[in-house]
């Protein structure tokens, strides 16, 4: 009985030192190393037809807020708008855009919205907007 518990023992001290190194690593030391260099980086990544720009589209419309002008685009993921799409917002002369991806996993289900670029409350409600008057019904 003794030996019993003296092993229960050391494995549960060996579990005990297991987990402690773990805990002495950091997420930005094991995101730059094998197996999770991978997995972070498809983690960050976004399908073709977003990151490539290869969507079903309609016109992008020039609109005002806040005493200033944007540009307004509207994509979807080709034979699947209803739950994959995305607007983005550019700014004056084209050098700054912000976005919002908006993604469901199955149709009726809520959508799953994700800010791009840290728009401010403006922009959020140019996003939001266009996002509501292309889908009516959500």
């Amino acid at each position: 009985m003794k030996i019993l518990s003296l092993s229960m023992l050391a494995g549960a001290s060996m579990m005990l030192v297991s987990e402690g190194v773990w805990a002495e690593q950091y997420l930005p030391e094991i995101a730059s190393k094998a197996p999770y260099k991978k997995a972070y980086a498809e983690m960050l990544s976004y399908p073709d037809w977003v990151s490539k720009a290869q969507g079903t589209a309609s016109p992008v419309e020039t609109v005002s807020a806040d005493g200033k002008r944007f540009t307004v685009g509207h994509m979807c993921k080709p034979h699947d708008c209803a739950d994959n799409q995305l607007i983005v917002v550019f700014n004056t002369d084209g050098t700054k855009s912000w976005g919002l991806l908006a993604t469901r996993p199955a149709e009726g289900e809520a959508f799953s919205k994700q800010l791009l670029g840290d728009p401010d409350s403006v922009v959020q409600g140019l996003l939001n907007k266009s996002f509501a008057d292309n889908n009516p019904e959500d």
